[in-house]
């Protein structure tokens, strides 16, 4: 989805083809904001100006502008993702809540990788970092083994990379 950002608010941004016009509206707020364009800057101007008017009236009215969160919600996963969840969060010791919550963080810290990309952070025309690129020397390739010591709160990550990429993991 197409999205302006301004002093930390998000707008979405949509094109209605018959009225030849660009609009949104401003999200994760109460109430609702909308502003317009026929152009991607008279859109992003009408944002900034209904960012601002929306601020002015909040505070005019003694309103909180962002809206509130319940930190509660549901979310549907095929019946597959959820036994995997609740055996990784198992095998690292903590509830599946935790698992879920600690996941998110790491999502919010780390946004989306985009499509195509294999490491947040690199993009195609960085080199690849270091942990990425073919060992040098005779071993690459062999059944070489080697001992990792990993802290508790990475252990079902690593055990959920290592399965993804098909090493083995002896104990």
């Amino acid at each position: 989805m197409n999205t302006l950002k301004y002093k930390g608010y998000i707008g979405s941004v949509a094109y209605s083809e018959p009225d030849k016009v660009f609009f949104g509206k401003i999200e994760g707020i109460e109430g609702l904001v909308n502003y317009e364009g026929e152009s991607v800057q008279e859109l992003t101007a009408a944002f900034h100006e209904a960012v601002d008017d929306y601020l002015i009236f909040c505070e005019e009215h003694d309103w909180k502008p962002q809206k509130s969160y319940t930190g509660a919600f549901n979310v549907r996963i095929a019946p597959d993702t959820h036994r995997d969840i609740a055996n990784l969060a198992a095998e690292a010791g903590i509830s599946i809540n935790a698992f879920v919550k600690r996941a998110l963080a790491e999502a919010v810290k780390h946004p989306w990788v985009e499509p195509g990309s294999l490491v947040t952070g690199y993009s195609a025309e960085q080199a690849e970092p270091t942990m990425l690129m073919e060992p040098e020397g005779p071993h690459y390739g062999t059944r070489d083994t080697f001992q990792l010591t990993l802290p508790q709160k990475d252990v079902a990550f690593a055990k959920d990379l290592a399965k993804r990429m098909g090493w083995e993991l002896h104990k």
